[in-house]
C-alpha cells in the first residue's frame, strides 16, 4: 500500500475536525463597497440562502498535567541547522487561545507566502466572503467602441477550457453575450478598447526583485486581467501590459463571435451615456481565497490586497494594499507590531511578520466566532495531498503529519517558512507558524523538510494543553 494510501483516512479525519473547529457559519453581511470612483465594475454581495449553522468544536481529550510542554518536543526539532541561524516560531491552542510555544523575539522575520495567509484574513473580513467581481463589457454612445472594463477579478480566463482553476470566470461567455447584444441592436462593425482605471499606482511593486515579472513569477498587476496577465493561458510569461492583452483577447473571441472588430486595443475611459452589453461575475471570495492559498497565486493575491486598500476608502495600489491589510488586522484585535507588510503576495523581501501575528491570525479564522474568516483555514493545504503541500511531508521524520496538517508554505531564496493548523493526538488543536529567514545557501530542499519535520512533531505530540501549564 502506497503512503498516500495508508494516511488517506487520517486525511478525512483532519478534514472533519477542521469542520468542527471553525464550523459551517458563513455570515450573512452586506459587504457592498462603497461607490467607485470610476466607471470599473465593483464587487457585488449576495446573501447566503439558507440560516447558518455552528457545530461545536471538538473538545480534546484530557492530558496528564505532567506530560511534556510543546517547548520540550518542538524545541530540538525547531533547532534543525538546515533551517539556518534565524528561526522564529509560535504556536498557539485552539481550545483555550494559549501561547503554548514560542521561540522568536518580538521582531518581524520575512514571511515569503505565508503572509498570503494575512492577506486571506485581512480581505475576508474587510470586503466580505460572499463578494463577487465583476468584468463589464459596455458600447460607448456613439455605437462605434466596445469597452471591457475591468473590476479586479483575478480569476478571469481566456481559456475555453480551463484546467487547474475550481471556479474561473470565463471571458469567452461574455464575448458571447457581447456578441449577441451587438446583433440586437444592429451595430456595425466596432473597436475594442479597455478600461483599467480601477487599480491605481505601479503595476509592479517597487520591492520585488527586478526579474520577478521576466521570469514569470508575477504579473503587473491590473484590475484587467486574464489568466493572471499570461502571454497565453497555459503560458509561463506574462504580458507587460495585462489590461490591453486582455482586451486584443476579447477582441478574438468577438470575432470569433461574428462580430466584424477594426483597428488596435486601446485604453480608454468610458464615456458617460455608455450602455452595458454584459456583464461576467467571479466565483464569492471566499472560493477565490481558498483557491489562492491552495496553489500560492501570487497575482490573485496582489489583486485581493487592491481589493481591501478600496473598500478601506484607500487607493487601489501597493501601498494602499499593504495600509489596508495591517490595518485591517489590527481592527481585529491582532497585535501587529513588528509587522510590515511590502505587498499582498510575501514576494516582497521587505516584509516582516512576527510568527505570533501569523499564529494568532490562523486562531482568529479558525474560530467559530468569526465564521466570515472560515476559508482562510479551509483553503489551506492538505500535507501530503493537495496544493503546494502535495509533494511534501514524504519523508520518515515527517510522515506523521502527512494528512494531519493543513498549512501555507512559503518560499524564497534563503527563506522557508510554514503556518498552519494541526490537530495533535490527544485532539488538541493547535495553530502555528514557523518562519525561518537565513536558511544556508543551496538549502531550499533541506529547510522544507525541516520545516515539514515542525509540523508532523507537533501533529505527533502527546504534550499537555498549554492551559494546564499556564502557558509556554
Amino acid at each position: 500500500m502506497s503512503r498516500r494510501a495508508a494516511v488517506v483516512v487520517v486525511a478525512g479525519a483532519l478534514l472533519a475536525v477542521v469542520a468542527l473547529v471553525v464550523g459551517s457559519l458563513v455570515r450573512p453581511g452586506r459587504d457592498a463597497p462603497a461607490p467607485s470612483p470610476s466607471p470599473s465594475a465593483s464587487p457585488s454581495t449576495s446573501e447566503p440562502s439558507a440560516p447558518p449553522v455552528v457545530l461545536a468544536a471538538a473538545t480534546p481529550e484530557p492530558v496528564d498535567p505532567s506530560a511534556p510542554a510543546v517547548a520540550d518536543v518542538l524545541g530540538p526539532v525547531a533547532a534543525d541547522p538546515r533551517l539556518g541561524g534565524r528561526v522564529g516560531v509560535a504556536v498557539v491552542d485552539l481550545s483555550s487561545g494559549a501561547l503554548a510555544y514560542r521561540l522568536e523575539d518580538g521582531r518581524g522575520q520575512t514571511p515569503a507566502s505565508t503572509l498570503k495567509v494575512l492577506t486571506a484574513v485581512a480581505v475576508l473580513q474587510a470586503v466580505g466572503p460572499q463578494t463577487r467581481f465583476s468584468t463589464r463589457a459596455v458600447l460607448t454612445p456613439d455605437g462605434g467602441t466596445v469597452v471591457l472594463v475591468g473590476g479586479g477579478d483575478p480569476l478571469l480566463t481566456a481559456d475555453p477550457d480551463p484546467s487547474g482553476v475550481p471556479e474561473p470566470t470565463p471571458l469567452p461567455d461574455l464575448a458571447t453575450v457581447t456578441a449577441d447584444a451587438l446583433r440586437a441592436a444592429g451595430a456595425g462593425p466596432v473597436r475594442v478598447a479597455v478600461d483599467d482605471r480601477f487599480f491605481s499606482g505601479p503595476a509592479v511593486d517597487p520591492d520585488w526583485e527586478p526579474g520577478y515579472v521576466g521570469a514569470g513569477v508575477v504579473s503587473p498587476v491590473s484590475a484587467l486581467a486574464v489568466d493572471g496577465g499570461r502571454a497565453s493561458p497555459r503560458a509561463v510569461g506574462r504580458s507587460p501590459d495585462p489590461a490591453v492583452a486582455a482586451g486584443q483577447a476579447f477582441a478574438r473571441l468577438l470575432a470569433t463571435s461574428g462580430v466584424a472588430v477594426e483597428g488596435g486595443v486601446e485604453r480608454v475611459p468610458v464615456p458617460r451615456g455608455s450602455s452595458q452589453l454584459g456583464v461576467v461575475r467571479s466565483a464569492p471570495l471566499d472560493s477565490v481565497v481558498e483557491y489562492v492559498l491552495a496553489t500560492s497565486d501570487n497575482d490573485a493575491a496582489e489583486v485581493l490586497g487592491r481589493h481591501a486598500a478600496f473598500v478601506t476608502g484607500r487607493p487601489a495600489s501597493e501601498s494602499g494594499a499593504s495600509e489596508a491589510l495591517t490595518a485591517v488586522l489590527a481592527g481585529l484585535g491582532l497585535d501587529v507590531t513588528g509587522a510590515e507588510l511590502r505587498d499582498a503576495s510575501g514576494l516582497a523581501r521587505g516584509s516582516s511578520v512576527p510568527p505570533r501575528l501569523l499564529a494568532d491570525a490562523l486562531a482568529l479564522a479558525a474560530s467559530p466566532d468569526h465564521p466570515r474568516l472560515r476559508s482562510a483555514v479551509t483553503g489551506l493545504p492538505v500535507a501530503g495531498f493537495t496544493g503546494t503541500l502535495d509533494s511534501r511531508f514524504d519523508d520518515e521524520a515527517a510522515l506523521a503529519g502527512a494528512g494531519g496538517v493543513r498549512a501555507k508554505t512559503g518560499t524564497l531564496t534563503g527563506v522557508g517558512s510554514l503556518a498552519g493548523v494541526v490537530t495533535a493526538e490527544t485532539g488538541t488543536t493547535y495553530a502555528f507558524a514557523v518562519l525561518a529567514d537565513a536558511v544556508p545557501p543551496g538549502g531550499t530542499a533541506g529547510a522544507r523538510e525541516a520545516l515539514d519535520a515542525v509540523a508532523a512533531t507537533l501533529s505527533a505530540c502527546g504534550c499537555a494543553p498549554a492551559a494546564a501549564r499556564g502557558g509556554p
